[in-house]
């Protein structure tokens, strides 16, 4: 039997499951809306309206080749840049209503970033659906020379999802972003770093360099420590012997008008290169991204 809105869910609450139309929340609650569906909190495996078990539309991606191509490991966690001199600057959870700042600064400053995109999280709407405005934003990251990677579809802790839940954020996500730019990309985040053993190996499969970081912290506290935290990392060693591969959010308005700027001139006064994260791990371009063939018997409805 399937819970009411207001009734309790979930794991801790015996595995009830909500019924049709309802999420079970976070806090293990039946409810709709965004605090209930939203992104990582909304508990998959009871809950159906989940926006994590929601499907885009677009052509369906799990039969692309996936050859392991360059010299960048694939699927085990990279917490470093390998080309001394470089910081790496990347940016989770996106787009967001600040994106588009963002990429005005970026510009403006001439430095490529690294976006690691979310699907559908944060009640903003599926990434290549029309209504939500956001399918140019993520064409326009690519065409101002910043490489576009993925972060699952909704942020879900990928040690806690079953595998078909893992295979759903991934392939999601892929689906959403060969919809808007007619490619897979090959560089994946894990939501919180969480990736085990199981996830490695199924990221391996999938094709996946996973990207960890150096983490500011601009999401704690409003950002109230990222900048020390940031030039402390960049001042331990001389661009000579170091390079960094630094993390912030795009969905953070502290992060797109008051850190980013900081970040940016804090590593050029170190005298650190700005570039993306394939640059700064010496892998060109045409590795970042991965083409797919589909059938139209694939098309997701």
């Amino acid at each position: 039997m399937s819970a009411g809105s207001g009734a309790v869910c979930g794991a801790a609450a015996g595995n009830v499951s909500c019924g049709s139309g309802l999420c079970c929340s976070e806090t293990g609650f039946c409810g709709t809306g965004t605090s209930f569906c939203g992104g990582s909190g909304c508990q998959l495996s009871y809950a159906p309206a989940c926006d994590g078990n929601q499907t885009p539309l677009g052509n369906d991606t799990s039969k692309t080749p996936r050859p392991l191509f360059g010299n960048v490991p694939y699927g085990v966690g990279i917490s470093h840049c390998s080309v001394a001199g470089k910081v790496a600057l990347s940016f989770d959870d996106g787009p967001y209503a600040y994106t588009t700042e963002l990429l005005d600064l970026l510009k403006k400053s001439n430095v490529r970033a690294t976006f690691f995109v979310v699907g559908n999280n944060m009640g903003k709407g599926h990434i290549n659906d029309a209504s939500s405005g956001y399918a140019p934003v993520i064409q326009r990251i690519a065409a101002d020379g910043h490489q576009v990677a993925s972060h699952t579809w909704s942020h879900q802790d990928l040690n806690a999802a079953t595998r078909e839940q893992r295979r759903a954020e991934i392939i999601s996500n892929e689906i959403a972003l060969a919809d808007i730019l007619g490619a897979v990309p090959t560089y994946f985040r894990p939501p919180y770093t969480r990736c085990g053993g199981a996830c490695l190996a199924e990221l391996l499969a999938w094709g996946y360099h996973v990207v960890n970081y150096i983490d500011t912290r601009d999401w704690q506290d409003g950002g109230a420590a990222a900048k020390t935290t940031y030039q402390a990392i960049l001042a331990q060693h001389s661009p000579a012997s170091s390079a960094w591969l630094a993390l912030a959010h795009d969905v953070h308005e502290f992060t797109v008008h008051h850190f980013t700027q900081f970040m940016v001139d804090t590593a050029r006064a170190l005298r650190y290169d700005l570039v993306t994260v394939g640059e700064c791990l010496g892998d060109p371009p045409a590795n970042w991204y991965r083409p797919f063939t589909w059938h139209p018997s694939e098309r997701q409805c």
